[in-house]
């Protein structure tokens, strides 16, 4: 498989400078801005129509409001289009030269309501030298589905029991580009996917990001764009206790923008788990140990949110936004264990009953401030503090005397205020640079009572950063280079042991982008950064936390930072009915971190307890083939791939230890694994009848240094229907259609082996009704047959 990857590297560029020559054509330029505050309009359409209103070529403005479009000679209608603007025809008819066409300002549609919108049908996937960019709105799933059922369907994206993973490996979740408490794994469930507007993918960012984000996964929502009063009501119901209802209210004016959201969704799923486990003692088998479990987990989430652009002037906008969550849930477990001699024989067996109350309440205020002193100079500030409060009421009761009964509380509260501010300067139509600084200032306190024993942690994180950027398009080359200077602080204290804990990380982080257009709608993109991971209190934490009666956790105090150098190479080539985007990666992780589970030396019922940890335990090598693609073969048929295939290398990778027993434990985790994960997304649009959806996953078996996970394929599908004129959507969802998402894990030393099994009882069917109201009623649809301009400077 090594050398199938390093052929690609090679081979792939060949492929790319390979292809044909096309035929002459010229390149149309020019600023598309708003007539009264002067700022550029990204995403505006420009389109070409020949003598037969045919489109033949077309694309969008950059966030700069530049627009760049190769077009062959002939005679065209041009118009420049955008949502809520007046359509305005362009000063060309006959391309037969390249040409600049200056700034061309728009103006606002005060009759849009009572008016056709335009709408353009954007393609799927946008790509940059930065970011992909999927349109939501393309994602059936969305009518009745919630945030991480749309993030599912991403390209490249998976959801792993509510970990958001991209192309295996957790990534950092942002919603309007900003880090959040509602960006966790609980609280993305409480975010209703009708009020997404699109999705960027950053896989490799600059270094306008934190560091730490080795990749982003950024979440626009909605606001409304229409004057007056407007907005939608959702209502949910679905199969075993799920119901819900969602109201978004927005109300416009030339002066002020007011936008809401008001959210409610329960559920109750059912899993089931089992564990199956042999021992050996010189080879032989000792002991067999079993565990049958079932949970379920009775979830009731709020979410508001309630926010105002406050338009001072054509120049000035502040943005004051308040969000409030809360997350409650009702865990019930049951778990059958028995325990067998060598010989098969039942010695001893307990029915366990678990139950967790959790309360999560989150506040989170911000405000947005931005400026633009004059065309292509801004300064833009943002202020954020939210508190995360976390609750947690466990109880443990057993039918076996043997095993220990507990009742313990657990409370986090996270107090964070982030301090961000940027200078963005063009310095022609060609050129930018950008400075900012930005400060994040956090603090958790830990509360833990379990066994008689007291945990109290105190941990504060603060890191102040200033980066600085330039871009550059040039003709057919866009470049970009920038570098980042974070110095953190982190002091822990253990306030019952009276015993402190601190470190200090200065780094810096360069990175570095370059794109060349080639022709016929074809980039080619390669990028280059540093990040960091930075151990957080959770994994540093000295106190050992008990799982079960043979398995607890502990952290490592001496844990150090994992140092990230990424590099990628998109090629991008977008046609008329496939677009493909093939990318190459190359990753090292130093400094790796290593989940450890080892023997502590003691025994319950003749199993060994296993005590786990994490540790720096060499390097990762994580290297592979990217590709994505969109097939339209019809104009209510379309596909949407995905394949992954990955190489992963670990090299130093022993750990090294002394147990309670003071046996010395050595486990070789060096280990070369390859990975594949492959989906297929397929849309069926009939006009007037009904939108119909499905999305297909595989991930293939993988075997790492001390476990195999089990191959698995599952599937989901979503089915809407507009009603009312447009103004009203009924859409059904069914997720795990054919219960078949199961992680079938094996685990094996040589002093055990477990296979384990989590599945979920019942698959998810949900049905859900939407209502707009006085929002744009008509669309009329524009669907490029040439390429998304990809330019991003």
């Amino acid at each position: 498989m090594k050398r199938i990857i390093n052929l690609l590297f090679f081979a792939i560029p060949l492929l790319i400078f390979g292809q044909e020559k096309s035929l002459t054509s010229y390149t149309i330029s020019g600023k598309i801005i708003d007539t009264e505050t002067k700022k550029p309009i990204e995403a505006a359409s420009i389109v070409f129509r020949n003598n037969k209103d045919e489109i033949k070529y077309g694309g969008i403005t950059n966030r700069q409001g530049h627009f760049s479009i190769d077009v062959k000679q002939g005679s065209y209608i041009v118009t420049v289009e955008y949502i809520s603007y007046q359509t305005k025809q362009l000063p060309i008819s006959l391309v037969s030269e390249n040409k600049n066409i200056g700034t061309v300002a728009l103006t606002i549609d005060n009759n849009i309501l009572d008016e056709i919108e335009i709408v353009s049908e954007k393609k799927n996937i946008q790509i940059t030298p930065k970011k992909m960019t999927i349109n939501v709105s393309k994602d059936i799933a969305s009518a009745g589905g919630i945030a991480t059922d749309v993030l599912n369907n991403i390209p490249s994206l998976n959801v792993d029991d509510g970990t958001i993973l991209l192309r295996g490996m957790p990534t950092t979740v942002m919603i309007n580009g900003r880090l959040s408490p509602l960006t966790g794994s609980e609280a993305l469930g409480s975010i209703p996917a009708s009020s997404i507007d699109k999705i960027e993918v950053i896989s490799n960012p600059d270094a306008s990001y934190s560091a730490s984000y080795k990749s982003i996964v950024n979440i626009i929502l909605k606001k409304g764009k229409d004057n007056g009063l407007n907005g939608s009501i959702t209502a949910t119901g679905g199969y075993k206790d799920i119901y819900g209802g969602l109201v978004t209210l927005n109300y416009k004016t030339k002066k002020y923008n007011v936008f809401s959201t008001l959210n409610y969704a329960h559920s109750n799923p059912i899993k089931t788990a089992n564990y199956n486990t042999e021992y050996f003692e010189n080879g032989l088998t000792s002991l067999l140990f079993n565990e049958n479990n079932e949970s379920s987990s009775i979830k009731n989430n709020y979410l508001g949110l309630l926010g105002v652009e406050i338009y001072l002037s054509n120049k000035t906008t502040i943005t004051p936004q308040i969000n409030y969550s809360n997350i409650g849930s009702k865990t019930n477990s049951n778990t059958n264990t028995n325990f067998f001699n060598a010989s098969n024989v039942l010695q001893t067996s307990n029915l366990r009953n678990y139950t967790i109350d959790f309360d999560d309440e989150i506040i989170d205020y911000s405000i947005d401030f931005e400026h633009n002193f004059n065309e292509g100079k801004t300064l833009k500030g943002y202020f954020n503090f939210s508190d995360d409060v976390e609750d947690f009421d466990r109880v443990v009761s057993n039918t076996n005397t043997d095993f220990t009964n507990e009742d313990y509380i657990e409370h986090n509260d996270f107090k964070n205020s982030t301090l961000e501010v940027s200078y963005n300067h063009s310095l022609d139509d060609n050129k930018a640079f950008a400075f900012g600084y930005k400060g994040e200032f956090g603090n958790n306190n830990f509360f833990n009572t379990e066994e008689n024993a007291v945990n109290n942690i105190d941990y504060n994180e603060n890191i102040n950063a200033v980066y600085a950027e330039f871009e550059n398009q040039m003709d057919k080359l866009y470049f970009g280079i920038s570098l980042r200077a974070e110095f953190s602080k982190i002091d822990v204290k253990y306030v019952d042991s009276n015993t402190e804990q601190n470190q200090k990380y200065d780094n810096l982080f360069p990175s570095l982008y370059l794109s060349y257009d080639l022709k016929d709608n074809k980039a080619l993109t390669l990028s280059s950064s540093k990040s960091i991971a930075r151990p957080d209190y959770s994994r540093i934490q000295p106190f050992e936390q008990k799982i079960s009666e043979t398995s607890s956790y502990i952290g490592n105090e001496n844990l150090i930072p994992i140092y990230i150098y990424q590099n990628e190479l998109t090629y991008s080539y977008l046609g008329d009915k496939i677009s493909i985007f093939p990318t190459l990666f190359y990753a090292v992780y130093e400094n790796y971190w290593q989940d450890v589970t080892y023997k502590t030396g003691e025994k319950f019922n003749g199993a060994d307890k296993l005590i786990s940890t994490v540790a720096n335990i060499g390097d990762f090598k994580y290297y592979g083939l990217n590709l994505t693609f969109t097939y339209n073969p019809t104009k209510i048929l379309s596909f949407n791939g995905n394949a992954i295939l990955a190489q992963m290398d670990q090299t130093g990778g022993v750990f090294n230890t002394v147990n309670d027993a003071n046996e010395a434990i050595e486990i070789d985790y060096n280990n070369s694994n390859f990975n594949s994960e492959f989906s297929l997304l397929t849309q069926v649009k009939i006009p007037k009848l009904f939108n119909f959806q499905t999305n297909v996953k595989h991930f293939s078996e993988s075997e790492g240094a001390i476990s195999t996970r089990k191959a698995y394929t599952y599937a989901s599908a979503a089915i809407t229907k507009e009603l009312f004129n447009n103004n009203a959507t009924i859409s059904l969802n069914v997720d795990d259609i054919f219960l078949s998402k199961e992680t079938n894990r094996d685990r094996y030393t040589e002093d055990f082996f477990q296979n384990t099994k989590f599945i979920n009882k019942y698959r998810t069917i949900k049905l859900s009704f939407t209502y707009r109201f006085n929002q744009s009623k008509k669309q009329r649809k524009i669907d490029f047959d040439k390429k998304d301009i990809n330019l991003n400077y």
